[in-house]
């Protein structure tokens, strides 16, 4: 006899090799998912490029220009000698509701599937009297015959059909671009103001195309978003989840509410800078569009679990040498590896035109057919083949269970390591490892 087939440390430590080199390929088919889903975001940003990316509606805002003065450079100890800058204040909203009625479809690109939507888009509120108070006090001059009601969208591509705008009662129209260096993608109307202390209600109607997302930003004083839309399974997202919503079969709908009391920003903002703007875009919510089953994500979750499969299958496998009396040859065990292995793949490529779960039952049942068949031919027992078989069928079972129940897979796999641990110690708590693979004398 071969020390192969007498030393158990050296066909542990054969065996042991063999679970260190499947790394390789299980890390291969990593990157092979990653590589997939990257060409799935391509594709949906390529989509969205001719559609219309995520969209973020921010306003409308009043933007005044004015004139402060500073003192000169050198100069500042005679108080009659000034310089005078031009800055801009951005008033926002004292009520601001938006009611968003969103239309969705699925369009395709290769094989990948790519959520579009079109929003029809009614924002009505009312901006509160503006006078000279509201402006700093070295202000000297106020511009309010340039004054611009500015509203921006993210994305201008996604912007279609007719936009209508009512100030204070009469009808305006929308120019392209928003005239401020800090909101650079958007639409401007030119506003006459006065210092005359009046409000001015506005309501703006637009539709808006999108992929992937929607939000709005919340400026005013009071802000309500109304939602509503075809897509089921959406994904709330933002600096603030809906008060009420309700999710069926046929769409969604959901209502937010908020006061300008939840943020960091005032209502009249002197002079807007960067940090000012990002506290903003990050106050807003709304929606995205989820695919209900993306497969690149439990693929890659699968994965993960790729290494601790082939473990307890080589432990099973080793344990039926040991009861069974048969040795198998390491060729046999890359061969039951490369089987597991190649289940992700043909998992992936199935996943891709048929979604993740009839593929994932085909190709679970084609590998455990497979290794079951070999098991009954180099076991030599048609038996233990078939408890082999169920073995894999109860482990591809289990990994599927723990792939949707995320929230409860690390407790899952605990308890199912536990009990491997525990099943393996019990039926070996009798065996001679010293004896093992040497023929007993007669």
């Amino acid at each position: 006899m071969s020390k192969l087939q007498t030393s158990v440390n050296l066909r542990l430590a054969i065996l042991g090799g063999m679970v260190l080199l499947f790394i390789i390929p299980l890390a291969m088919i990593g990157s092979l998912i990653e590589e997939r889903n990257s060409a799935r975001n391509e594709a949906v940003i390529e989509v969205g490029e001719k559609w219309g990316t995520n969209q973020t509606i921010l306003g409308p805002i009043l933007m005044i220009p004015y004139n402060v003065r500073i003192p000169k450079s050198g100069s500042t100890k005679e108080k009659d000698k000034w310089d005078y800058m031009t800055e801009y204040a951005y008033f926002l909203p004292d009520e601001l509701d938006s009611v968003v009625d969103m239309k969705t479809e699925l369009r395709k690109r290769s094989i990948y599937e790519i959520p579009l939507y079109t929003s029809k888009v009614k924002i009505t509120g009312k901006f509160s009297s503006i006078s000279s108070s509201d402006f700093p006090n070295d202000t000297t001059y106020i511009y309010w015959d340039d004054s611009r009601l500015i509203l921006s969208v993210s994305d201008l591509k996604g912007l279609g059909g007719e936009m209508k705008l009512s100030w204070s009662g009469k009808e305006k129209k929308f120019l392209p671009g928003t005239r401020s260096s800090h909101l650079p993608s958007g639409l401007n109307v030119p506003i006459i103001l006065t210092d005359s202390g009046n409000s001015h209600p506005f309501e703006i109607q637009l539709e808006v195309k999108g992929s992937d997302s929607f939000s709005m930003i919340p400026i005013g004083k009071k802000s309500k978003l109304f939602m509503s839309s075809d897509w089921k399974d959406p994904s709330f997202n933002g600096n603030l989840l809906p008060k009420d919503r309700s999710i069926q079969e046929d769409g969604f709908s959901a209502v937010w509410e908020s006061s300008y009391f939840a943020r960091s920003y005032p209502q009249v903002i002197h002079s807007m800078d960067d940090s000012i703007l990002n506290t903003i875009l990050n106050s807003g919510y709304g929606v995205s569009l989820v695919i209900p089953v993306d497969h690149y994500l439990k693929m890659e979750r699968s994965v993960k679990y790729g290494l601790l499969l082939i473990v307890t299958s080589f432990a099973l496998f080793f344990l039926m040498e040991v009861f069974g009396g048969v040795l198998l040859h390491p060729i046999q065990y890359i061969l039951i590896g490369s089987a597991m292995v190649l289940f992700y793949i043909l998992n992936l490529s199935f996943s891709e035109h048929f979604g993740f779960l009839p593929a994932y039952i085909v190709s679970s049942a084609a590998v455990t057919g497979l290794i079951g068949y070999y098991a009954i031919h180099v076991l030599r027992n048609k038996k233990k083949g078939l408890i082999t078989a169920s073995y894999y069928l109860v482990l591809y079972s289990f990994l599927y269970v723990i792939l949707a129940s995320e929230e409860q897979a690390l407790i899952l796999g605990s308890l199912a390591l536990f009990s491997i641990l525990a099943f393996v110690m019990h039926f070996t708590r009798k065996v001679d490892w010293y004896q093992f693979g040497l023929k007993k004398e007669v």
